[in-house]
């Protein structure tokens, strides 16, 4: 008797992806990706346990990476709304800037920087996906 193997296709859920317009264009979002990312940077961090600074950095540079490309499409929608969106907004884009701490120097800090990334990239991607509500105040910490 054969046995075929069986696709990974059939097996593995469809990725998410949506079209967002941004400034330069439509842009594709794969939802499913960037949520895993979020939960990765929120993971939380045992106390007494070892952090993988290369997981860390990855983490981190991934989350950077998906602020970076949510960021013009958020401005875009929420344009000239005032308010805490748009102020929320350009404070995520100046920390995007900053200097991120060192995994290998200082795990713990760096665990922290991924958490607080993730947050960020969770409401934004909330604000890119939703529809555009003229109203909305958004309760987080960028």
């Amino acid at each position: 008797m054969t046995t075929s193997p069986t696709s990974t296709a059939s097996t593995t859920p469809a990725d998410r992806r949506i079209r967002v317009d941004s400034p330069e264009g439509p842009v594709t979002v794969s939802v499913d990706a960037i949520e895993q990312r979020i939960a990765a940077g929120l993971r939380p961090v045992v106390d007494g346990g070892t952090i993988d600074s290369a997981e860390i950095t990855k983490v981190i540079t991934a989350l950077v990476d998906d602020a970076k490309a949510l960021l013009p499409v958020g401005e875009a929608r929420y344009k000239d709304r005032g308010g805490r969106v748009t102020m929320g907004l350009d404070s995520l884009r100046r920390r995007l800037a900053y200097h991120r701490p060192d995994p290998r120097l200082y795990p713990l800090n760096a665990a922290l920087c991924a958490a607080d990334l993730a947050r960020s990239c969770r409401t934004l991607l909330q604000l890119v996906t939703e529809p555009v509500d003229a109203h909305r105040v958004v309760l987080t910490t960028w």
